[in-house]
């Protein structure tokens, strides 16, 4: 599957990868957006979906980018959410841009590998909800990179992961928590706020799984 999107993805596994878009604001967020948001800031999500996040974050006076590489999510938001939007093509780089005309969001519609901050600019804060699980473990080091690159110094990164036990076809990859350490150690200082069981069920064969909620800072 080819990373940063979900090309390839059966009709089913796409159900699944929607569904984890929740239909209120994903509550792990809610516990830890005081200690990586600040007031008015700029948030991205990274492989946003149809999350109902980016409606939330802009409600609360945050300018909010995200980057989906799958039409029918954008469309399926701004639908969903009622929200009113343009879109146009980026005068120099190979992206779409949906921008809402009553609410600070926009998302890129492209390659989240190659949306730099020469492209969208800085942020100060990123909430990684389904991203770094989605992409080829193979890349993980080179998600790391445009993560870097994309943050202000003072920035902070909240990321999910999975640790799970059991069989998943493609996505969401295992991370263990040792391999945030190894990917992200050099260019960030990672906190665990906190870690916790899910038993799942339906169309994946994973008996439990844990998360890790991180924080991350760049190195200073």
């Amino acid at each position: 599957m080819p990373t940063a999107s979900i090309r390839g993805l059966s009709e089913s596994e796409k159900q699944v990868y929607w569904q984890n878009h929740m239909s209120d604001a994903h509550p792990d967020m809610l516990k830890f957006q005081d200690q990586f948001l600040r007031d008015n800031c700029r948030v991205y999500l990274p492989l946003c979906g149809k999350s109902v996040d980016l409606k939330h974050l802009a409600d609360k006076g945050h300018e909010v980018v995200g980057c989906e590489y799958c039409e029918v999510a954008i469309l399926q938001f701004f639908e969903e959410q009622s929200i009113k939007y343009e879109r146009y093509q980026h005068p120099t780089a190979p992206y779409e841009i949906f921008k809402a005309t009553d609410k600070n969001i926009t998302i890129y519609k492209g390659d989240f590998f190659a949306l730099g901050s020469s492209v969208m600019g800085k942020v100060d804060a990123i909430w990684d909800r389904g991203s770094f699980v989605a992409i080829d473990p193979t890349r993980r080091c080179e998600y790391a990179d445009v993560i870097h690159d994309i943050m202000n110094t003072n920035g902070k990164y909240l990321l999910y992961s999975v640790d799970y036990v059991g069989n998943i076809s493609g996505t969401p990859y295992n991370v263990q928590a040792q391999e945030i350490n190894d990917i992200f150690g050099q260019k960030f200082v990672a906190t665990t706020l906190d870690i916790y069981d899910l038993n799942l069920s339906g169309p994946l064969d994973v008996s439990k799984a844990t998360v890790y909620m991180t924080l991350l800072k760049p190195c200073t």
